[in-house]
This record gives C-alpha cells, structure tokens and sequence, in this order.
C-alpha cells in the first residue's frame, strides 16, 4: 500500500526528469501552496500538473481550491495560485505533455467559466486526509488543445 510520502517522491522523480528534458531548473524544497515548480534558462516560471486521470476522462482537472477543515473554509490553490507568477501552465499525462502561456489559459477560462463543470473531490481521493477536498474546472483536452502552445509525446515514464 502506497501512502502519500511514495506519492510525493514518485511525483518527484517525475518533476526531476521533466527538468533535465526540458533543461529547466527544478524548484527544490518547494512548499504547500509554490507557485511554480521549474524556471527556464530565459527565467520563465513554469508550473506542471501531472494529471495521469486525464488519459482515461480527456479532461484537465485545473484544480482552483482546497480545503482541510470539511469544506467550511475554501482557499485558493493549484492555478489560482500560479496564475499571478507563473507564466506557463504545463499537464502531462501518459500520453502527451501540453504547454500553455498562463495568460492565454486565464482567458479561457474567463471567456467560459459558465459553460465550465466545476468539481470537488471525494472524500479520502488523492491521499487526501480526512476532511481535505479540492475544487476543480473539468476542461476537456480538445479544448485546451486549441490554444495549446506546445503538444510533444510525454518524455517521461509514469511510475507506478
């Protein structure tokens, strides 16, 4: 049984190997609530989402807001957060790795938050203790393909 410690390093390794791809600096010791995982030789702030469900819904879940105290208090989280630093929003899936201008994604999602779905976690989802959830825009990968800035096969292997 895997427990939220393996997930972390397994998502470690990953963020490590995307870096040495990429030739991007990996952001190390980062903590809850960074706003950005890689910075480029140019100096742009990039923010990857390993997002493996997406293969089997072919949807971004483009997470929003989190909480840890029963959905009492919301926060902001994942995009919410990078969105005012990063400049480019990257999700990788088994299949492919898709790079977005951050710019261009809020605009998006500005454009169409109404015909958005909006979605929660269940309980105990994720390795989420007791009591934490987090709030999502389920968007379908043919439409972020539109305004996908970059769409190359994923460079790197999934572990499991």
């Amino acid at each position: 049984m895997t427990d939220v410690g393996d997930f972390i390093e397994r998502e470690s390794i990953h963020e490590k190997e995307l870096a040495e791809f990429m030739q991007w600096q990996f952001v190390e010791n980062q903590k809850k609530g960074s706003a950005f995982d890689f910075t480029a030789l140019d100096g742009s702030k990039i923010e990857a989402k390993f997002d493996w469900d997406s293969i089997k819904t072919g949807n971004h879940y483009l997470e929003i807001a989190q909480t840890s105290d029963n959905k009492v208090t919301w926060i902001p989280s994942g995009f919410s957060i990078s969105s005012g630093v990063a400049d480019y929003w990257v999700v990788i899936n088994e299949e492919w790795l898709r790079i977005f201008q951050i710019e261009v994604l809020m605009n998006f999602i500005q454009n169409n938050r109404s015909k958005l779905k909006v979605k929660e976690t269940r309980n105990g989802v994720n390795y989420n203790s007791s009591g934490q959830f987090s709030k999502a825009y389920i968007i379908p990968l043919v439409e972020l393909d539109k305004f996908c800035l970059a769409k190359i096969p994923n460079p790197i292997e999934r572990q499991s």
